[in-house]
């Protein structure tokens, strides 16, 4: 009880009363939390606190990530292996209220989709480097298909910070962007070099809401590349050495140490 109390203390000498939110686990909403707002508020007189947010579980193998079943894994181990971002990504990938399943093939997972955001926001930047556009009209149901995903991006987020509805956006702006840039015709068109700088400027409001995506792209493939790399036990210069011994072997038609090469590659 006096923990509670002195919890509300600090919270109106720092903060100021009422705090706008205050986080925990699903396992603190009763009795913790409902024993926090009676003493709280009988303390003080009024409202202590305006949004309690509660996050799911983590779990491993279906079970609750925890010190006491030994089933847990550190922040710091993680990033001996990924980068914090892909964590991030990992974590933002669902919603907070839900299950967290943690394990390397989901970390796996957001490593790809976050590699496909920075590698179509580079193919962006290439494209709008065009010199010349043509005057080509895009379909209207582009403009509106836009539209649609930055609404629905917006309500997500106001739908109890849902940011796993939130990515599915990100990533429906990022499809809209590739079908654009893979049609020849429409690729060359100054309405679609619009649309496409209107997602780079979607893109780029929404990494800073999200904390994910928002470095500049040639710059994080080049770290995820080498942190791939040494999660695989891949050494880079001797890659780039095999393929140039390769290259030598097909010139002087030596195509037996060419195929042996090949196949230490692969």
């Amino acid at each position: 009880p006096g923990w509670h109390l002195e919890c509300s203390v600090m919270s109106e000498k720092l903060l100021g009363l009422p705090i706008d939110i205050h986080g925990g686990g699903q396992d603190l909403i009763f009795p913790h939390h409902e024993n926090e707002i009676a003493q709280s508020e009988a303390a003080i007189g009024g409202q202590f606190c305006r949004y309690w947010v509660h996050n799911g579980f983590v779990r491993i193998n279906t079970e609750k990530m925890s010190k006491s079943l030994g089933n847990f894994v550190t922040i710091r181990d993680i990033y001996k292996r990924y980068l914090p971002e892909v964590l991030r990504f990992f974590l933002v990938s669902s919603h907070y209220r839900s299950p967290l399943d943690y394990s390397d093939q989901g970390l796996d997972e957001a490593e790809k989709g976050l590699k496909r955001l920075y590698a179509a926001r580079a193919q962006m930047e290439l494209a709008l480097g065009r010199a010349k556009w043509s005057e080509t009209k895009l379909p209207p149901d582009v403009g509106q298909e836009l539209t649609r995903h930055e609404e629905g991006f917006t309500a997500a987020l106001d739908d109890d910070l849902n940011t796993a509805q939130a990515l599915g956006h990100v990533f429906g702006v990022v499809r809209l962007a590739g079908r654009i840039m893979e049609d020849k015709t429409l690729a060359k068109s100054r309405e679609a070099a619009d649309i496409l700088r209107r997602i780079q400027a979607d893109l780029a409001a929404w990494s800073e809401i999200l904390g994910v995506f928002g470095r500049e792209s040639q710059e994080f493939l080049a770290e995820l590349k080498t942190s791939r790399l040494a999660r695989l036990g891949i050494d880079a210069t001797r890659v780039d050495g095999l393929v140039a011994e390769r290259q030598e072997a097909r010139k002087a038609k030596d195509f037996a140490r060419s195929d042996a090469i090949r196949d230490e590659l692969a």
